[in-house]
């Protein structure tokens, strides 16, 4: 790992520091049995590969006002600082207001960079190794803000960023799309199968 840091550290290229470009702060704190209500709250286990899991979000009540700071926005970058898996997410405005809890960090693009790029660069190789490199925990993960906002991001062209994030995009949409075709299909299957053997009447 030292290697590879250092190889990329020292390869010219330019690039600048997450905390220049970013505003970052800490998740809310939300007791566990607070009233239900108009605010989501995105906990770790909402967080997957492929993005946050809205469907499964759970909203709690509050005072609007106890959480302006906190309430996030279209392209915020969530990073899971605690935790037994390394986890990033941009996060897509919804419907109603949310936010994240307290183990989760959150950075907020301002220049530079943008969240899905910042996303990319954390999920690769070389970003593991610095998110490895900064994690202070042995039996969970324990991120130090400060070693995060150390990390060192390429910096290329807005244009270039959104390229890449276009690209992502669409093929993201795309293998969702397949994959929901794919479980229709099998579903289908698991029908007719169903119904071969007289049992149909368990899928009406």
């Amino acid at each position: 790992m030292k290697d590879l840091l250092s190889s990329y550290l020292n390869d010219g290229k330019e690039k600048i520091r997450l905390g220049q470009a970013v505003d970052c702060f800490k998740g809310k704190a939300v007791p566990s049995k607070v009233t239900e209500g108009d605010f989501g709250l995105i906990n770790l286990s909402d967080m997957g590969s492929l993005g946050i899991h809205y469907n499964q979000v759970r909203y709690f009540q509050m005072e609007r006002r106890q959480l302006l700071r906190y309430l996030l926005e279209e392209g915020d970058v969530l990073i899971a600082s605690k935790g037994t898996q390394k986890k990033v997410c941009v996060f897509h405005k919804q419907d109603q207001e949310m936010v994240a809890s307290s183990n989760i960090t959150v950075l907020r693009p301002q220049r530079s960079l943008r969240g899905y790029y910042i996303k990319f660069f954390l999920e690769s190789e070389l970003g593991q190794a610095f998110l490895d490199s900064v994690d202070n925990g042995k039996d969970v993960i324990n991120l130090s803000t400060k070693g995060l906002l150390d990390i060192p991001i390429p910096l290329i062209p807005l244009v270039k960023q959104d390229y890449l994030i276009n690209k992502y995009l669409r093929g993201l949409s795309d293998y969702n799309r397949k994959l929901k075709r794919a479980q229709q299909e099998w579903d289908h299957i698991q029908q007719d199968i169903q119904k071969g053997l007289g049992l149909e009447s368990s899928w009406d």
